[in-house]
């Protein structure tokens, strides 16, 4: 047992990171959703997200699952993935096009490119109880035009 997993509970918890990541560049909310266990929580850059409707809004408003969110094109290039035996973290690269409102910022048209981490945490059934997501929220508002740059 690597990490105190057997392998194919590493191999388990790494398919179920690597659908939700196809889901997120797919668009598909449903999909996304569905990595999920029964009562997960999502946090990003500070703000916190608990249970499904409200990180499916969260999804929806910053544009994965939905054409109407403010970065109806965003992608996330994985870069590396880093698995433990209670987490995976995925390093990416963050894509997009602000087209629409998002957090109450007026499209800019404005596209970014953001690195970020997501920490991926199980519940006992292998789908995922959290998600943790970090990234420079300065270096998003400047490339928004939000900030200046500097």
């Amino acid at each position: 047992m690597a990490n105190g997993l057997t392998p194919e509970q590493r191999e388990a918890r790494i398919k179920v990171v690597e659908e939700h990541m196809h889901a997120e560049n797919a668009h598909d909310i449903h999909r996304i959703m569905a990595t999920f266990g029964p009562h997960p929580t999502l946090t990003f850059n500070g703000m916190t997200f608990d249970g499904h409707a409200s990180i499916r809004a969260f999804y929806e408003e910053l544009g994965f699952g939905s054409p109407h969110g403010g970065f109806p094109d965003l992608r996330a290039e994985v870069l590396h993935q880093h698995v433990s035996e209670d987490t995976i973290m995925v390093e990416v690269m963050l894509y997009g096009t602000h087209t629409q409102t998002w957090q109450g910022i007026p499209a800019t048209g404005r596209e970014i490119a953001v690195p970020a981490c997501a920490v991926f945490l199980f519940d006992a059934t292998g789908k995922l109880a959290g998600e943790r997501v970090y990234c420079d929220g300065g270096l998003l508002l400047k490339q928004m035009g939000v900030l200046p740059d500097t």
